[in-house]
Formats: C-alpha cells, sequence, structure tokens
C-alpha cells in the first residue's frame, strides 16, 4: 500500500512537473516577462557635454521657455544612432549665445561633438529639429526651426552639412511667421519625394507682451496672451527646391498655435494624413484627400477636443496601436491637472478618448507634460508610454505648493486590456533616471547600443540632455526594420509594417516629427516577449506596393529595400 502510494505521488510529481514545464514553454511564446524598468543615465559617461540656454534676463518669456528639441538619424550611414541638440539662444545680445551640437556615435558607448567640423552650429535661436532625405541621395538632411527663419542643411555625404535654407525656399516666413515649432517631412502625394510642413506658433517679438502677472507673480505669458501664427506646407519641386502651397491644400490656417505635428495614416487608406497640436486651442487633423488637399476633420474625428469638449495646452502628438488592433491610436500631452490624454482608434474614422478609464489620467495630472511618446521599453510586444515633465511658471512652488517647476520625468506601462499603470517609482529605484527633476521638453527614441532596447534622449530647458539607456525586459526578445525606398521616398516615410509572432500582430509606420519639437529613430522596433521567431512580416510601401516576408530570426537588425525579396541583416 505504501509502495502504491508512493509510486502515486511520484507520477503526481512527474505531471505537475510536465504541466509546469509546458506552462512555461507556452509562455515563452507570448510573453517572458520581468516587471522591473531599467534605466540608467549615461549622458556624462557617454561624453555628451551639450546644455541647452535659456537666455533669459530676469523673468522668462514664452520663447524662452518654449525648447528645445531633439532629434536622431545616423547621418554618415554607419549604422548606429546619431544625436542633433538643439541649443536655444540669446536675444538679449551676450556674448556666449548658444549653439546647437551634432553628436556622433562611435559605437562603443559614446559619442563625439562634430558640430563645427559638421557645419551645423545654427543661426538664431533654436527650438526644434527634423531629419528627411529630401533629395533622396541616401544621406538624411536637416531642418531646424527657429525664431526668426528656420535651417535647411543638405547632407553632403562626407561628415559636413551646407546651408541651403534660401536655395530650398524653406525658411517658413513664407507668411510673417517667426516662431517656429514643431516641423515634419512627409510625402503627402506619394510622388516618391518627401515635402515638408513647418508650424508655426504666436505671434512674438521685441515689441509684444514679455511677461505676466499669473497668480499674483510675474511670469511668462500663456499663448493666449498673443495672436496665432500661420503654418506652411511645402512641396517637394524634386530639383533642390520647395513651393509654398499652403492654401491650395487647404491647409491655410492663420490662428493656429501649432506646437507638436506628425504625419500617420490614421484610417488605413494608403495616404498621410496630418495632426498638428495646438497650444489653448482646438487640434487639427488634415484628412488627405490624396488629391494634393487635405480636409480638416479634427472635431469630426473626435479628437480636437477633450472628452469634456474643452481645448487642450496640447505640446505632444504620438501615434501607437497600444492594443495591437491594427490601428494607430494617439496620445497627446497636456498641462497640469488636466492630465494627459489617450484616445482609442475607432477605425471608422474617428477617436474615443479613453484617458480616465486607461488610467492615463491620474497618473498624468501631478505634471506638465511635453515630449514623449510610445514605445515598448520591455520588449514584451505592447506600447508603453514615456513622457518628459516640467513646468513653464518658475513661480508655480509659490502660487500652487505641492507643485514643482522642475518635475521628474514619468515611466507608464501597458498593462493590456487598455489600462496602463504609473511605474516611474519602480525605474527610478533603478538609479537617477527617473528620479532627478528637470524642465523637460523635447524627447526621442533610438536604440543607440543596437542591443535590442530603446532607450530615450531627452532635452532639458536651461540644462544638459538626458540620455537614458535602458536594459529592461529581461529575455524578452526582438526586432528591428529599417526600410529603404526605391519607388517610394528613400527614407519610407509613410511605410506600413505589420509583423506577426507568438500569435499576435503588431503594426509600425513609418513617420517623422511626433513628440514636441523632436524625431525619433527611422528603424521600426519590435518586441516580441518570449518569441523567438517573426512568422510573417508585411510591408505596405508608399508607392502602393505590398511584399511579404516569412519566417525571420528573432533578435536580429535587417534592411527591407523596396522591390526586393531578400532580407539583408543590419543598420545601413
Amino acid at each position: 500500500m505504501m509502495q502504491f502510494v508512493r509510486e502515486h505521488v511520484l507520477s503526481v510529481r512527474a505531471c505537475c512537473l510536465i504541466v509546469a514545464l509546458l506552462a512555461v514553454a507556452f509562455a515563452s511564446d507570448s510573453v517572458a516577462q520581468d516587471p522591473a524598468p531599467r534605466f540608467k543615465n549615461i549622458t556624462r559617461e557617454a561624453h555628451i557635454q551639450f546644455s541647452h540656454l535659456k537666455g533669459n534676463r530676469g523673468v522668462a518669456t514664452i520663447l524662452e521657455e518654449a525648447g528645445p528639441g531633439v532629434c536622431i538619424a545616423d547621418y554618415n550611414g554607419d549604422g548606429w544612432p546619431d544625436i542633433y541638440f538643439v541649443g536655444g539662444g540669446d536675444l538679449h545680445g551676450r556674448s556666449n549665445p548658444a549653439r546647437n551640437a551634432l553628436y556622433r556615435n562611435n559605437g562603443d558607448g559614446t559619442f563625439t561633438d562634430v558640430t563645427e567640423a559638421a557645419g551645423v552650429l545654427g543661426t538664431g535661436f533654436g527650438l526644434g529639429c527634423v531629419w528627411g532625405d529630401y533629395d533622396n541621395d541616401g544621406r538624411p538632411d536637416l531642418y531646424v526651426t527657429q525664431y526668426g527663419k528656420n535651417l535647411l542643411y543638405h547632407n553632403n555625404g562626407n561628415g559636413t552639412f551646407t546651408d541651403v535654407t534660401d536655395k530650398a525656399h524653406v525658411d517658413g516666413t513664407d507668411f510673417g511667421t517667426v516662431f517656429h515649432t514643431g516641423a515634419v517631412f512627409f510625402d503627402y502625394d506619394r510622388d516618391g519625394w518627401l515635402d515638408l510642413y513647418a508650424g508655426g506658433y504666436v505671434t512674438f517679438g521685441p515689441n509684444s507682451k514679455q511677461t505676466c502677472i499669473t497668480s499674483g507673480e510675474e511670469s511668462s505669458c500663456p499663448p493666449t496672451a498673443y495672436p496665432g501664427s500661420p503654418a506652411v506646407l511645402y512641396h517637394n519641386n524634386r530639383d533642390g527646391t520647395f513651393t509654398n502651397v499652403t492654401r491650395a491644400a487647404g491647409m491655410f490656417q492663420p490662428d493656429g498655435k501649432n506646437l507638436s505635428v506628425a504625419a500617420v495614416d490614421y484610417d488605413n487608406d494608403g495616404w498621410q494624413d496630418l495632426f498638428v497640436a495646438n497650444d489653448s486651442m482646438r487640434a487639427y487633423l488634415y484628412h488627405n484627400e490624396h488629391d494634393g488637399t487635405f480636409k480638416e476633420v479634427g472635431l469630426t474625428s473626435g479628437m480636437a477636443l477633450t472628452e469634456e469638449g474643452t481645448e487642450m495646452a496640447a505640446m505632444c502628438l504620438s501615434f501607437g496601436d497600444y492594443d495591437n488592433d491594427g490601428l494607430l491610436d494617439l496620445y497627446i500631452s497636456d498641462f497640469q491637472e488636466a492630465g494627459d490624454h489617450l484616445w482609442h482608434n475607432e477605425g471608422n474614422g474617428s477617436f474615443n478618448e479613453v484617458s480616465h478609464q486607461s488610467g492615463l489620467t491620474d497618473a498624468t495630472r501631478p505634471f506638465l507634460s511635453f515630449g514623449g511618446g510610445f514605445f515598448d521599453y520591455d520588449n514584451d510586444g505592447w506600447l508603453d508610454l514615456f513622457i518628459a515633465n516640467g513646468h513653464v511658471y518658475p513661480n508655480v512652488e509659490k502660487t500652487n505648493p505641492g507643485s514643482h517647476y522642475k518635475q521628474i520625468n514619468l515611466l507608464i506601462h501597458n498593462e493590456r486590456e487598455g489600462r496602463f499603470s504609473n511605474v516611474t517609482a519602480a525605474a527610478a529605484a533603478s538609479g537617477n533616471a527617473f528620479s532627478v527633476r528637470h524642465l523637460g521638453r523635447g524627447a526621442a527614441f533610438a536604440d543607440f547600443f543596437n542591443e535590442g532596447h530603446v532607450d530615450i534622449v531627452v532635452g532639458n530647458n536651461d540644462d544638459p540632455p538626458l540620455l537614458l539607456k535602458n536594459s529592461s525586459g529581461g529575455s524578452n526578445h526582438f526586432v528591428s526594420f529599417k526600410l529603404i525606398g526605391t519607388r517610394s521616398n528613400r527614407d519610407a516615410i509613410g511605410a506600413r509594417l505589420r509583423i506577426q509572432a507568438g500569435g499576435t500582430a503588431q503594426i509600425r509606420e513609418i513617420a517623422g516629427g511626433g513628440s514636441y519639437l523632436s524625431q525619433s529613430d527611422l528603424r521600426a522596433h519590435f518586441g516580441l516577449g518570449g518569441s523567438t521567431r517573426i512568422d510573417a512580416v508585411q510591408v505596405s510601401w508608399p508607392s502602393g506596393l505590398k511584399q511579404q516576408f516569412r519566417d525571420l530570426q528573432a533578435d536580429r537588425f535587417y534592411v527591407l529595400e523596396e522591390g526586393k525579396n531578400s532580407v539583408r541583416g543590419g543598420n545601413s
């Protein structure tokens, strides 16, 4: 009897062990979870010594509080993402004006300042930047938004750039606008050449009201104190020049107050549309009508105002399919106490705000949010959020006890089923990446070290930037794609990738702009959880061509070239 019991117990234990092993095996095909976010501030050890300059004398103005942005591209084609920092400026005639900075990625965890040799110092009060290969020569060019005239730097392919702003006719002042903000390269007419949208903020100058009284204290003025300024849409003439087509395209808005802009195909019709985040007024959504014109449908789509019907102090725009249903959803950052906003794409041309039920409102209400956006920090296959924070009123600590001028940044984890949780405290426990307060503004994402983790760079107002190295995700897997257009624009901006792995489908769209005054790496990064292979990859190119690739190994970087049926490894 005892022998039978012993054998029975052993057989039960063996069965339990088999079941447990099978459970682990099945889990490894979905998500290998390691909940602890791990980020490290490596700015100094990466040899980044840049600092933004606000340039104020006394109380800062709305201009001096606005920047900076930061943008990422592999400008020299060596497979390692480089960083361009925008420096701000000094309008008071002091002898140490701010400068922008280009840092080349050395591929060993460090960066080198190559600004002067490259010829991209900037010439004025810088605010934002975007990269785009506007002449399809295989080298990303650089557009810098400023107070005054914007700049277009052509990449010469030898580590240097040439200022071609006047030649290209893209300084942004066509309608008298001088306070420029977000910009984006996108091919709105699908002719294979990148066009350019340059946003305008408020009408502000030396004779404008410089400061206001807020809660009894002198501070910078809110945007409602100034008239708006028109943005400009430039069409690429394919000869190194651009033509202002703003009015003809249906985009002339004399009272707009643009901060962030992003171009994505929100309705899956194959044409990139344009989203504009305005400050203290309704947002714009320009639907691409496929004939060179746009129709503004922000109100009818449901994303121009909050679900309560109020205007937003909208700083950041980010698109991502957070619930993996094949539709790009929308995140917009907002002012302190308002909370940030999340819109679910309903698939019928409309958006439904789900900020409260997602948990995002409560997590963000104590902060004034600027740049950031969707990214999968733990490679579990579900998009999370990073948000850079910082106030614009230095006296907020006096007028609103408990609030801070400098603020910590936020890390928000996707718990699936439409819910997000604030994991900033856990991220702060692993180092100083999320525990120190800053005046966070622009933010951008890239796997700077080609290790399979998406890192973060943040532009801070009147301070050095942050380079946050990500080592989260435990044993989760990833895959990364660089796309090269041939019939489409060379950067493949507007291309859509859909991958199938471990029973889950994910999408990414190659898109410039977004965040706040910034741009992320154009490579498409996917977290795969425990999946070690990608069953299928479908690419929908802007030209209309569709290609499919099957059975790719995880934890690899791939290059997909339009029209070629082979896949090659690498980043360049």
